[in-house]
């Protein structure tokens, strides 16, 4: 009897399971209604895809669409370029550019180690892995800087008219 109860029980529990997964009879489920606002895609080119093993520059109007950089500076440049400096290896590099009055130089972290941008007339929190941080320079002169965690890594820009 107990051996009947058991195989019985085991017949029961099969029955049920392929009863729930069956996809015969009467669907009673709904389509799928798409959202009524789709999501607007974002631009596919993004700068931590760019190599920064080189000074670049990007027009102010393509550079717009892309993600804020961390640490930006309020000022936006209307005109003007967008001048990478990547931070790899304990260096800068390029470690010196000469800019136009008007561009911005935006400095990537690609170390894995913190490093900080410090100048006379500027200076970024503490930059991670990825982060990066601009400034606007408006007035033509020589700025050097250094990373104020690691003062052997030294860089300079030259701003003309």
């Amino acid at each position: 009897m107990r051996r009947e109860l058991i195989i019985f029980m085991v017949l029961f529990s099969v029955f049920l399971a392929i009863g729930c997964t069956s996809n015969t009879g009467n669907n009673t489920q709904k389509p799928a209604i798409p959202p009524e606002n789709p999501s607007i895609p974002i631009s596919n080119a993004t700068y931590e895809n760019s190599v920064l093993n080189s000074t670049s520059e990007i027009p102010i109007s393509d550079a717009t669409s892309k993600a804020p950089a961390l640490n930006t500076t309020p000022e936006t440049p209307v005109e003007g370029k967008i001048i990478r400096v990547s931070i790899k290896d304990f260096a800068f590099n390029p470690d010196a550019v000469t800019i136009s009055a008007g561009d911005t130089v935006r400095w990537m972290n690609l170390d894995p180690t913190t490093h900080t941008i410090k100048g006379s007339d500027f200076k970024s929190n503490t930059l991670r892995e990825g982060d990066s941080y601009e400034f606007l320079f408006t007035k033509a002169g020589v700025y050097e800087y250094e990373c104020s965690i690691h003062p052997s890594m030294k860089g300079t820009v030259t701003v003309t008219e």
